[in-house]
């Protein structure tokens, strides 16, 4: 499980906590008022968690254009997603 740290502790030890994710690959929650705000995780973690996403925007935009019929630029579809997320969250 991963350790939960206060904001204001975090930013005290931020150095110290840095260097245990740099080569303990541990992982840290940063907590604002009581709930979970942030995550400090290794680097590569980081760029295979975009990968992923960025995997799973191009598939959903092949089967979106499949499924329309239609095809978008790049830009477009992402305001399109970006707004579904906007929406969903406001719900």
């Amino acid at each position: 499980m991963d350790e939960t740290y206060p904001l204001v502790r975090a930013r005290n030890e931020l150095g110290q906590l840095v260097s245990r994710v740099r080569h303990g690959r541990e992982h840290f929650v940063i907590s604002e008022y009581g709930q979970p705000a942030a995550a400090l995780i290794p680097i590569d973690e980081l760029d295979e968690l975009r990968r992923l996403r960025d995997e799973a925007d191009i598939a959903e935009a092949q089967r979106r254009a499949a499924a329309a019929g239609d095809t978008k630029t790049h830009e477009a579809f992402m305001a399109e997603l970006e707004a579904e997320d906007r929406q969903a969250a406001a719900s």
